[in-house]
């Protein structure tokens, strides 16, 4: 038996991916007409790719509101992944030491798309303050620690392309100067991590350092969030080696040498 495959439409793909990273923790249910405002389209092409992600069981509605919220497919897939391709294990290990080493909280993001998502957090269980950061928001490059991190070891192509789109100003602390961003990102190259005091959140403090692939180049970040009246005078010393070395670790779970 012979199957015809029909060449998948990318933009397609974009468009139900669009509507999958409007879910988050604080938004975990959202109606038709809510989708279509958040993205700006018709509500008719809403309805077409909603569709077609509850008919595989990616996104499923609820009888109560007929509201629609993440399905078990995504359960599926994941557990699969963790089956087939343990990275994520791998990582939170990582996350888990990183934590414990630094007392704060620890995260790890990889870029999908132009977007650098969270693929792990580890909140410290040593303090009763912590930053907390929400798996379903994406790092903004410019305004993290993370971003600039990421930022720092990929190539210039990438990083021009990345700082080309409207640079949203988070607090009166963000730079959004392109040649600014740029001068800071060669000072984190030169010191191996970055750090962002309040420039995405008023007060906390992110160091971060990149993880980078089997080709060299980055593919993400691990960083640790610390509350800016925790943070002294020895903190950015001790985090910014235990994140580096954190960094190093998962980079080799990642192929690099």
């Amino acid at each position: 038996m012979s199957i015809k495959y029909q060449e998948l439409n990318v933009s397609t793909v974009d468009k139900a991916l669009s509507v999958l990273q409007l879910f988050s923790e604080s938004q975990p249910n959202m109606g038709l007409s809510e989708i279509a405002r958040q993205l700006g389209w018709d509500k008719s092409n809403v309805q077409r790719y909603v569709a077609d992600l509850a008919s595989h069981g990616i996104l499923e509605q609820s009888p109560r509101d007929k509201s629609y919220f993440l399905g078990p497919s995504l359960t599926r897939l994941s557990m699969m992944r963790d089956l087939t391709h343990p990275v994520a294990n791998e990582v939170k290990r990582a996350l888990d030491d990183l934590s414990k080493a630094t007392g704060e909280t620890a995260h790890a993001s990889i870029r999908i798309g132009d977007r650098l998502s969270i693929m792990g957090v580890v909140e410290t269980k040593i303090r009763g303050t912590r930053v907390y950061v929400d798996p379903a928001e994406a790092q903004p490059f410019h305004a993290t620690a993370a971003g600039l991190a990421f930022l720092s070891a990929s190539p210039e192509a990438t990083v021009r392309k990345l700082l080309a789109v409207s640079l949203e100003r988070y607090t009166p602390d963000t730079e959004v100067d392109r040649s600014k961003l740029m001068a800071r990102i060669r000072a984190v190259r030169e010191k191996g991590y970055a750090k962002a005091s309040g420039t995405c959140e008023v007060d906390v403090v992110g160091i971060a350092a990149p993880i980078v692939g089997f080709r060299g180049d980055a593919i993400g970040a691990v960083a640790v969030a610390t509350p800016a009246a925790r943070f002294r005078d020895g903190s950015e010393k001790t985090i910014s080696r235990n994140v580096m070395e954190t960094a190093l670790r998962v980079s080799r779970v990642y192929g690099a040498n």
